[in-house]
């Protein structure tokens, strides 16, 4: 990918070359929300921290790969959002940045739309990619990870269970997979690179791997040796890419 060439003429020559931008686009697993609280009132709320998250794993890094070159890594991840909500902020909180390359990352959020909310996904993610290539920024796709595939015996509360029972059959069902396919099909229409981690968390489970216990939250939250799992695709798509120009 031509990042990768930006970051090594960056690398060896800071002067001469423009600094590297990496902005990543997406929902709270982006944002860096990890486990599920309740506070004194009985309120819920998730411990978030970007820095262990994969925004912030990459970041490393990079920065290991590429000491000269000062890489900055954008975390433009909202808890809560989905593929309509980066396509409102999209300008605001991406582009205008002007990053070099944009990974997106939806699909968890969305898929609680159901089968049904497949085409305003599709509608969505198309956009993403249309505004960001016709800035001439290389994007990439990063897939989710998986949902819960059954209810955790450890949640603090009822509701937490309730929102598992209906993660987990989103998973079981093959909604999420559906939206999953959806993207990787539209990425390859577009030329748009895929980092696909949801394929190593179903080849995981496939295995025998209980991918639930990967989640922090028991729900939809990798830990943070899970976010590892999006960073390896990351590279591997970046130096992969790079190397057939």
């Amino acid at each position: 990918m031509r990042i990768v060439e930006k970051m090594a003429a960056r690398n060896a020559n800071a002067r001469e070359n423009a600094p590297v931008l990496i902005a990543c686009l997406g929902d709270s697993v982006t944002h860096g929300c990890f486990e599920a609280h309740v506070d004194a009132r009985g309120e819920a709320y998730s411990r978030c921290n970007p820095d262990e998250a994969y925004v912030g794993q990459l970041a490393r890094k990079l920065h290991g790969y590429y000491p000269m070159a000062a890489v900055s890594v954008l975390n433009a991840g909202i808890d809560g959002n989905n593929a309509a909500g980066g396509c409102a902020r999209l300008e605001t909180d991406v582009i205008r940045r002007e990053p070099d390359l944009v990974i997106v990352n939806y699909g968890l959020n969305d898929a609680w739309g159901g089968i049904e909310g497949l085409e305003k996904y599709r509608s969505n993610m198309t956009e993403i990619f249309s505004r960001l290539q016709a800035a001439n920024m290389e994007c990439m796709l990063l897939t989710p990870n998986r949902m819960c595939s059954y209810v955790a015996h450890d949640f603090p509360t009822e509701g937490y269970r309730e929102i598992a029972r209906k993660a987990a059959l989103l998973q079981n069902q093959g909604v999420l997979d559906a939206y999953v396919q959806t993207a990787r099909k539209l990425a390859k229409s577009m030329n748009v690179a895929i980092a696909d981690a949801n394929r190593v968390w179903n080849n995981l489970e496939a295995a025998g791997v209980d991918t639930t216990a990967m989640l922090a939250n028991r729900i939809n939250h990798p830990d943070a040796a899970a976010h590892g799992i999006f960073v390896e695709q990351i590279l591997a798509r970046m130096f992969e890419r790079s190397e057939n120009g």
